[in-house]
């Protein structure tokens, strides 16, 4: 992994540095990466403030933004070494635990971190597309986003319960929302915090109606993992959405490979929960906000089985907080 070498050449530099100066001097600073989502996506946006963010700040470790497929992809690449940091969203952590569903196997190096924001299920049309509710989509074009994605997942799912037919297509959201406002696209789903980047596209350009995940449809939900759970978009959170509209939503953590070094993860969640990192954070997207109110969540990792980070359990344990004995 690309921190190994770093820390390999960090120690070489050291020891070759004993007994000199080390005035003007800096060590080389660790590498790691954070996966989110792609352009369009809260995710994006959200982790993408916390690699700038770590980057700025930190002078051991050193952050870049992944652009990925989503959800899925995200917990795969920090499976396989191959990204060092992401989104966790907590139904697809479960399944990925447990080995179901579209993870093949258990999942072995997946750790929590802390929180990062609470998504809602978005699924954006047209005002003056006469769709109301999900049965209303039946045989419409729908964009599921890319598979990979936890949109793509949730959207199947909604769709299955429901028990209507679709026409799917699988576009980038902000691809989705232009298809959308030209007329070769009646809905696309998105599970984000408010704003969603492409949903808030969209009605810039027009007035929307988003369609509420409720009555079987949501009850199906919930009874398909413990870790969804109801939640509301605000009356006015976009330009037509005249009224609260009914949906699921899940927390969405910041994971973390297992194997990554302790002192890593420390500088990591020490800067993302410094005072100085949440007024930055905030600044970027204020999806953060639900996640500091949560912060840590470690009974919420606990009740999944997933294992916080030593480097993060030293931090939470280091600001006042305790682990769950679990």
């Amino acid at each position: 992994m690309k921190y190994l070498k770093n820390a390999a050449i960090a120690a070489v530099t050291f020891t070759l540095a004993v007994g000199l100066s080390f005035s003007g001097a800096e060590a080389a600073r660790i590498k790691t990466s954070v996966a989110g989502a792609a352009p369009g996506a809260a995710a994006y946006v959200i982790w993408g403030g916390l690699a700038a963010l770590v980057s700025k700040e930190s002078k051991t470790v050193e952050m870049s933004n992944l652009t990925t497929r989503g959800a899925v992809e995200d917990i795969r690449l920090v499976e396989n070494g191959k990204a060092e940091f992401a989104l966790g969203v907590a139904t697809l952590v479960d399944l990925a635990l447990k080995g179901k569903k579209m993870f093949k196997k258990p999942y072995k190096n997946v750790c929590g971190f802390g929180p990062g924001t609470v998504s809602q299920f978005h699924i954006a049309v047209r005002k003056d597309s006469g769709i109301k509710t999900v049965a209303d989509l039946n045989g419409k074009r729908v964009s599921f986003a890319r598979r990979g994605s936890s949109t793509h997942f949730m959207t199947r799912t909604i769709v299955g319960l429901a028990g209507i037919k679709v026409r799917e297509e699988n576009l980038n959201w902000n691809v989705a929302a232009d298809a959308i406002k030209d007329g070769r696209l009646d809905a696309f789903t998105i599970p984000n915090p408010v704003p969603s980047p492409a949903v808030l596209k969209l009605a810039t350009s027009l007035p929307i109606t988003l369609v509420p995940v409720d009555g079987k449809v949501g009850d199906g939900l919930l009874k398909s993992n413990a870790a969804y759970f109801k939640t509301t978009i605000v009356k006015n959170a976009y330009n037509g959405v005249d009224k609260p509209v009914p949906t699921i939503g899940y927390a969405a953590w910041t994971i973390v490979g297992c194997n990554v070094p302790n002192d890593v993860v420390y500088e990591v969640a020490r800067i993302n929960f410094s005072k100085k990192g949440r007024e930055f954070l905030l600044k970027v997207h204020k999806g953060w906000a639900s996640g500091f109110v949560t912060a840590p969540d470690l009974k919420g990792m606990a009740a999944i089985n997933l294992k916080v980070h030593p480097g993060a359990a030293r931090y939470w344990k280091d600001v006042g907080n305790k682990l769950p004995m679990k």
